[in-house]
């Protein structure tokens, strides 16, 4: 199996856990679609492995990778908030919606930005201090596993789709993502 089919399956597989999970109207079939969400995390590192140990590691390979987790970020946030409108009785619950979408577009932009910076003025310091994991303090690495979709997101979203208060996973990660994407804006654009 090579590398980079790993990460197409991956990719579709993730896409597949969001129409699951966004379709739900209920408990059972939530926990389906968080469960294909984990799914793909395990996926996740499996075609980095597979690329090690066949040595067969490319940067093409290293977009297909990008590609999926890129993916998974927007629509991890973007079904927990369809699915919160969906089991909502409120009829402000459309706001669920915008919530989960600015939440996952907060994830994403500013690796946009970062990339962007990147390719156009190289790898300077206040670029490799929000990039470079390798030189996270304590505070960084406990905001970057509360915050990403392969650390305590996954579980924390669990605990709210058994207990229905997936709306309040929305709001706090709509207010902590929207947060640390100003914070490496900032940091990467001074």
């Amino acid at each position: 199996m090579k590398p980079n089919f790993v990460s197409i399956l991956s990719t579709v597989e993730v896409v597949i856990a969001s129409v699951v999970l966004s379709a739900s109207h209920n408990i059972k079939i939530a926990v389906i679609g968080w469960l294909l969400f984990f799914l793909w995390n395990l996926l996740d590192g499996v075609d980095g492995n597979i690329a090690r140990l066949k040595k067969i590691s490319t940067d093409l390979g290293s977009v297909y990778d990008a590609m999926s987790g890129y993916a998974a970020m927007f629509l991890f946030f973007f079904s927990a908030g369809i699915y919160a409108f969906n089991i909502s009785d409120s009829k402000y619950a459309y706001i669920q919606i915008i919530i989960g979408a600015i939440s996952g577009m907060s994830e994403l932009f500013p690796r946009l930005v970062m990339h962007k910076a990147k390719n156009e003025v190289g790898n300077v310091s206040n670029i490799k201090s929000v990039s470079n994991k390798s030189e996270f303090g304590f505070t960084k690495k406990v905001a970057l596993n509360v915050t990403s979709i392969s650390g305590l997101v996954q579980p924390i979203l669990l605990f709210c789709i058994l207990f229905s208060v997936t709306n309040w996973f929305n709001y706090f990660y709509c207010v902590v993502n929207v947060m640390i994407m100003l914070v490496s804006i900032y940091k990467i654009l001074k």
